[in-house]
Parts: structure tokens; sequence; C-alpha cells
């Protein structure tokens, strides 16, 4: 849907006839790229297979929507769009720690429970680099919220001195989403189930913790790794999801 299309319906204002003929055709051309995108991954992702899926030419989806790479991110936006606001209660526990803990495994929740939509998207635009637009723009504000609530967590913990650090917030911030990036790429390609999804991340968070914990603080986190850790062999030996 386009911009004009989209101020259109905030203001209540009826589409025309061509108008509608148009987003219609839209939406035909982004489910058959939902559609290859699920069923044969990013290399399926060809306009020929788009036009036949959608019941166009090849010449109307350039007129439409433009190139393959501007498909896909419209694809993208359209995605996101749809998907659910999720409803963590990170902002319910008033210890800072216990907050951004939860807003971490509602942000987990978030992309698991849309990852039908999510890993087709993350493996197609993987290699522009465009997913990590995601959380910036826009549209994707649902993601923004649960990182703005770990920022906020985090920085009352700096503040109450359950956190110390010599460095910058977003440095230290930086460093607790790095096991998540990193389990992130591999639960979309199908290496990681959701559940060794979930518990990489969770794992990586608080380590990242552990690295700017106070010394009263350490023995909490240590203690909620050693959880993760005892849940670690009952799914190390289940056998890797194919897609």
């Amino acid at each position: 849907m386009t911009n004009a299309e989209t101020k259109s319906l905030k203001a209540g204002e009826p589409m025309s006839r061509r108008e509608a003929n148009v987003a219609a055709r839209r939406q035909r051309i982004l489910e058959s790229a939902r559609t290859l995108l699920k069923e044969s991954g990013p290399e399926g992702l060809s306009m020929r297979k788009l036009a036949r899926g959608a019941g166009l030419s090849v010449t109307t989806l350039y007129n439409l929507l433009g190139s393959r790479e501007e498909i896909l991110q419209a694809l993208i936006r359209d995605s996101v769009q749809r998907l659910d606001e999720p409803a963590p209660d990170a902002r319910t526990a008033r210890d800072p720690l216990r907050r951004a803990a939860r807003a971490m495994e509602g942000l987990l929740s978030y992309m698991i429970d849309n990852g039908d939509l999510l890993r087709p998207l993350i493996v197609a635009d993987f290699s522009t680099g465009h997913w990590a637009r995601l959380v910036q723009q826009d549209d994707g504000k649902r993601l923004s919220s649960l990182k703005a609530a770990i920022h906020k967590a985090v920085g009352d913990a700096l503040a109450s001195g359950q956190l110390q650090t010599s460095v910058g917030q977003p440095f230290l911030e930086t460093q607790l989403y790095v096991g998540w990036e990193l389990a992130l790429d591999q639960w979309a390609f199908g290496i990681l189930d959701d559940e060794v999804y979930r518990l990489k991340s969770l794992c990586g968070f608080y380590v990242g913790l552990l690295a700017f914990a106070a010394p009263d603080t350490r023995p909490r986190i240590e203690k909620e790794l050693r959880r993760l850790e005892r849940r670690f062999p009952s799914i190390e030996a289940r056998p890797k999801r194919t897609g």
C-alpha cells in the first residue's frame, strides 16, 4: 500500500475503484512473494515466479511495486504491519534487572510467535543488511518498544548500582544483544529450533549482564545462568530443525 493510500484510509476517505484495484493487485504480489519465500527460500523469489503466482505480468509487477529488491522491502513493511502487538509484562516489576529480563523474554517470544512470517524475510534480506532496519523504521515500533523497555531497565539498574560500567550505556546494551543476534541468524536459517534459539539468546543476555554486574548483583545473575545451563542437556540431543 502506498503512502497516499495509507493516508487516505487514516483520514477516513474511501478509496476509488481504481485505487482499490491497484491495492488489491499489490497485495496479490506480496502474497505471492510470501508464499515463494516460505516454499523455496530467497532463491525462489524471481520476478517470473512472482508474476505467475500473482496472476500478473512481469511488467505489471515493475509498474506496481518496482524491482525484486523493492518488492522485498514492501513485503517486509507489509509483514511487520501484520504482526500483533506483543504484551510483555516487563513494566510490572519494580526490580530493574527483572524488568530487563522480562522485556528480553518478550522480544524472543515476539519473534518466535511470528517466526513463520519473519524467518523467510530475515533469510531473504540477510545479504543486504536490510533486516537491521526492521527495528529502526516506523513500521517496526513493536520491536522497538521492547528494546526501549530493556534500555529503560538497564538505565535504572545502572542508576541503582546493580550494574556498574566505565563505558557508556549504548556499548553495554550492544553486548547484551550479541548472543541474540548470533542465534537469530541461525534460527532464521533453520540451524536452531525455537527453544534453542530462546535459550542461547537468554544465555548471551545474562552473560552480558554478568560482565557489568556489581558484586552484590552477581549471585542473582549466576543463579539464572545455572538455571539455563541445566536446560541445555535436554535440548542438545534433539535433531536440528530443517526449515
